[in-house]
């Protein structure tokens, strides 16, 4: 069982023993106003394997997209990164779906990034740096009114700042952001940061804080604590500023549970993005919070067998769903036979990025489970891919309180 204690911040000084190296007054995790420490029996021993572990020399820059991505050597990982000579082109990348006739929402995407990775992966530069408005209009089909971006990297990139550039969007689409910090990013949370946020939360386009959260997969574990302080702590600026929280958490139910059930309101409006948790988790989160809803992704056609079964079995009821990509990653693995239907040339070509015009290709795969549950339990009632992305653009508009019609 954990508990909270507020204690003084830790000085600069200190910081530098426990990371063994000068730390400078920006990175500074410590809050002069708030200081959390969840303790455990495994916070000591977490803490010195902190200190072996830990590389205070990682970039943590464009580190908070990958989150959910998968173990470097993986299966899925050496399937899509299969170099240039193998990738469409950025033209090619256009999805045209003229068989959809909805319009949609995705909830969570990095724009920028995703800019920058096709830039990199495909050697083209004919989109200027950081005018993401000439990639949407590039690459999006008029079906996608409206993103939701995140900025969760750090150190901070004025991306709400450069979005003043941005002065193309196609006709009928709207650009909203979130902002916050990533718990990849945790380690260099400080108060400049968190006043930054605060001040951003100002921007009429900003609708949400996030994403935050807890992430055990891919950080040492003696950054768990500092992880957790920093969610906490954001968690309480966002319900003060009455903003939705934007949730990342993977690997870490039980820590993420207990922080939500003692420090969110339960009548809170949040989104945990790209689902991968247990399904026991999800239960909890939909029946405990109200104004909860759950994020799927691409990440759905890949072997996770327990989402798909929080789908088919209707323990996440398309009512409480959001339609996400988490671009630049989790390209959704049906788009490949649907590439059959495409030039010969791009056939046995690769995606290197997603985008906001597949989601309709992760909404197929979740009204192909929705309807198998359905069967299985003999009911006549059978959903599509257009009902699927207007229930859950309507879910956006509501938890976002954005308009796109």
């Amino acid at each position: 069982m954990m508990t909270m204690i507020f204690r003084p911040p830790l000085s600069i000084s200190s910081v530098q023993r426990l990371y063994n190296k000068p730390i400078s007054p920006l990175t500074h995790i410590a809050s002069s106003t708030f200081r959390a420490t969840f303790t455990t029996s495994q916070t000591v021993k977490d803490q010195t394997h902190w200190r072996k572990k830990i590389n205070l020399n990682t970039n943590y820059s464009n580190m908070a997209a990958p989150g959910h991505r998968t173990r470097r050597g993986s299966s899925t990982e050496r399937t899509y990164g299969l170099g240039k000579n193998n990738s469409l082109s950025l033209d090619a990348h256009y999805i045209d779906r003229p068989d959809v006739k909805a319009s949609y929402i995705d909830t969570h995407c990095h724009l920028f990034t995703t800019l920058q990775m096709m830039q990199k992966k495909l050697s083209d530069s004919t989109i200027p740096k950081n005018r993401v408005d000439l990639l949407v209009k590039k690459l999006f089909p008029p079906n996608v009114k409206a993103v939701v971006d995140i900025h969760c990297d750090l150190p901070m990139d004025d991306y709400h700042k450069l979005m003043q550039l941005s002065t193309e969007w196609p006709e009928d689409f709207a650009y909203y952001f979130a902002a916050g910090a990533h718990p990849h990013t945790a380690p260099l949370y400080s108060d400049q940061i968190h006043q930054k946020f605060i001040e951003i939360m100002s921007d009429p386009r900003c609708v949400a804080w996030g994403e935050c959260g807890l992430d055990y997969f891919k950080n040492p574990p003696g950054t768990f604590p500092t992880q957790r302080e920093v969610f906490t702590r954001q968690i309480l600026a966002a319900v003060s500023l009455n903003k939705p929280v934007v949730i990342h958490t993977r690997e870490a139910d039980d820590d993420t549970k207990e922080i939500l059930d003692k420090y969110m309101p339960r009548d809170h409006t949040f989104h945990v993005h790209c689902f991968t948790s247990s399904t026991e988790f999800g239960k909890w989160v939909l029946a405990t919070f109200a104004n909860s809803y759950i994020g799927i992704t691409g990440v759905i056609s890949y072997n996770l067998p327990h989402v798909a079964e929080f789908i088919r079995s209707g323990g996440l009821p398309l009512e409480r769903m959001l339609m996400e990509t988490d671009s630049p990653f989790m390209i959704p693995k049906n788009i490949y036979p649907w590439m059959k239907t495409r030039s010969s040339n791009d056939r046995r070509k690769r995606f290197e990025i997603s985008h906001s015009g597949m989601i309709p290709f992760t909404a197929e795969l979740v009204a192909g489970m929705i309807n198998e549950g359905r069967e299985a339990a003999g009911d006549d009632r059978r959903t599509n891919v257009e009902e699927v992305l207007d229930i859950t653009r309507k879910n956006a508009e509501k938890v976002y309180q954005i308009s796109t019609i």
